[in-house]
């Protein structure tokens, strides 16, 4: 009987170690598929048709209907980082003689609605797509033309966005 015992204790204790040594892992991976940004283009900043004050050109983007307007398609109630040239210095492009400053301005808004968007930080700013997959932006200028003379000038305005 001795002999059986201690048999049945080995196994005991090699079933009690076998199970101490499986052990179970669980991994659990999720993904949220997001649709790609789309920007549409849907009015240009008109800089030509506003009238220039005290040697400034200005185009409110919340107030002028010179502002540009555009609108960045995605994931509904997702939120967008936007980024921004908020300052450039424009020279003449045959003489080189000339030199316009601009300050660029975007305002936001989850409707189609300008006097109801709201002034986005100048550089770089966060916005959340609407409920219908879209948010909508203005953009506005502020041109001081004190330096400029009768030319050409080219803006390199880049705007970049991204999900956050």
């Amino acid at each position: 009987m001795s002999k059986k015992l201690i048999l049945l204790l080995l196994l005991g204790f090699i079933v009690l170690e076998t199970q101490a040594q499986s052990r179970s892992f669980s991994i659990r991976a999720t993904a949220i598929v997001m649709e790609n940004l789309q920007m549409i283009p849907v009015r240009d900043l008109d800089l030509v048709s506003p009238p220039i004050v005290g040697n400034t050109i200005s185009v409110n983007p919340i107030t002028s209907t010179y502002a540009g307007m555009f609108k960045i398609l995605g994931s509904p109630n997702a939120r967008v980082r936007i980024n921004y040239t908020p300052r450039e210095t424009l020279v003449e492009q045959n003489e080189g003689i000339g030199v316009v400053q601009a300050v660029y301005s975007m305002s936001a808004a989850p409707e189609d609605n300008q006097s109801a968007s709201f002034l986005l930080t100048q550089g770089n700013a966060d916005v959340t797509i609407g409920q219908m997959g879209v948010v909508f932006i203005w953009l506005g200028a502020e041109l001081d033309i004190s330096q400029a003379t009768q030319g050409n000038y080219v803006s390199e305005f880049v705007l970049e966005f991204e999900y956050m």
